[in-house]
């Protein structure tokens, strides 16, 4: 049996620390088969046990038997699904969960805040920082941005339990963020965290997390590291329309649920 067939029998029982895990070997198969359980460990951003837990919801007797499989499947390789599909795969899933997931606790902090705040630190953070401010702008919720460690700094003395702190971060284990991070725990302030899909420091020490799934693929042509970020911008903009759903819905205005009751131009 190959191990994707033991992924599909048993899936039901896999979290979402287990479908990173598997997410990482099935992305790299052949460097995979030479690692040690503490090496893949690493790799995934999980503990030891947390692997351990993983190849027991599979029905293998331990690690090594998990190597045999790989070594087995790699010695017949599936041919990869096109790039393409695979992107537009993490697309239509980030969608379906989207479209399912209740954020009224959110929403109501968005509400309740006398101030709200976002931060990231980096290129993308930036970028993604921008378009929440401009999309909750047109809702009538202004975001202030906090830029870089000296700004977060001087900002954790002003901000307060009663506003609300959204914090951008791809891999959620920058220590410049996470040190700004310990600062507002601290003082009991709240935190709403936005990461990619992974075991991250910064998810656990926020009160709410979004997470978000990307893909990294190597240009053959330029033998450079691509990765989709798109995700991370289409989380915004449906987050955000769901907040107008919940809007319209709570003040009661008559719109049926999943309406924006916007005119089409």
């Amino acid at each position: 049996m190959k191990l994707e067939e033991l992924i599909n029998s048993h899936y039901e029982k896999l979290n979402e620390t287990d479908l990173l895990i598997w997410n990482y070997i099935s992305s790299h198969r052949k460097e995979c088969e030479k690692l040690t359980i503490n090496q893949l460990a690493e790799r995934c951003c999980v503990s030891r046990t947390s692997i351990m837990r993983f190849v027991g919801k599979l029905s293998i007797s331990g690690y090594s038997e998990l190597k045999v499989y790989l070594r087995l499947d790699n010695a017949h390789p599936v041919p990869p699904a096109r790039t393409i599909d695979q992107v537009c795969g993490v697309y239509q899933d980030l969608i379906q969960t989207m479209r399912e997931a209740d954020f009224t606790d959110i929403f109501q902090m968005i509400d309740s805040a006398r101030h709200l705040y976002v931060y990231g630190a980096g290129m993308l953070q930036s970028a993604v920082q921008k378009e929440l401010k401009r999309v909750f702008l047109t809702a009538n919720k202004i975001f202030f941005d906090i830029s870089g460690p000296n700004e977060s700094q001087k900002m954790a003395g002003v901000i307060g339990e009663d506003d609300l702190v959204v914090i951008v971060s791809v891999s959620g284990e920058s220590k410049v963020v996470l040190d700004f991070v310990k600062t507002l725990r601290i003082r009991n302030i709240p935190i709403l965290s936005i990461t990619k899909q992974n075991e991250n420091t910064l998810a656990r020490m926020s009160r709410h997390n979004l997470y978000v799934t990307t893909k990294t693929f190597n240009l053959l042509y330029s033998g450079i590291d691509y990765e989709t970020v798109t995700s991370f911008f289409l989380l915004i903009e449906l987050l955000f329309l769901k907040y107008v759903e919940y809007e319209e819905m709570r003040k009661g205005d008559g719109h049926e649920a999943g309406r924006t009751g916007w005119t089409e131009i």
